[in-house]
Formats: structure tokens, sequence, C-alpha cells
């Protein structure tokens, strides 16, 4: 198996929660984006944020930009809805909290 690492010079990170960011992410000059489910959005609108989320990447759009998912740990109640979320989803990778 052959491993390519690619380097980011900007990376940029959006809050799940944000459409208006989602949006506007699409036509920025960063090597990735992180869309932040977990420090970036309350817990009240977790839920709702993933589902944002999960339809803006579902749309398509961000280029050749790595598309990372930074989800909620495992110890809490949304973590678990977040991977499952986004099972099949155009992303690059899923990034874990701060452990």
């Amino acid at each position: 198996m052959t491993q390519t690492t690619r380097p980011y010079r900007s990376v940029l990170y959006i809050p799940g929660s944000k459409e208006r960011a989602l949006e506007k992410a699409r036509g920025l000059a960063a090597d990735a984006i992180i869309f932040d489910l977990e420090d970036a959005v309350a817990p009240d609108a977790k839920p709702d944020a993933r589902a944002i989320l999960r339809r803006e990447i579902d749309k398509g759009g961000y280029g050749p930009r790595a598309r990372i998912v930074r989800i909620n740990g495992f110890d809490t109640e949304w973590g678990k809805a977040d991977v499952e979320a986004f099972v099949g989803a155009d992303i690059d990778a899923i990034l874990m909290p701060k452990v």
C-alpha cells in the first residue's frame, strides 16, 4: 500500500452549524477545511449542525481541498451519531477531538 502525505499550507476551521460559512468556504483558497462539530458548536445545536454539515458536504463544490470532519468524543452523547452521519460522505478524514 502506497501512502501519500499532503502538506497543508492553510487549514480553515468552520463551525458545522454556520450555513453561511459553509457556503462561503467553497470559494476560499485553503488547502484543507476542518468542519468542526465539537468546540465550535453549542450542545443544543449539535444535532442540527450534524444535519446541516452533511447536507452541505453532499452538495459538493469544495474542489480539491481536503474535507475533514472534527467529531465529538465517543465519551459524549454525540460522538457515535457524528460518525454514523458521515459514513459514505465525500470526506477525506474524520478528526478525533482532543484526547
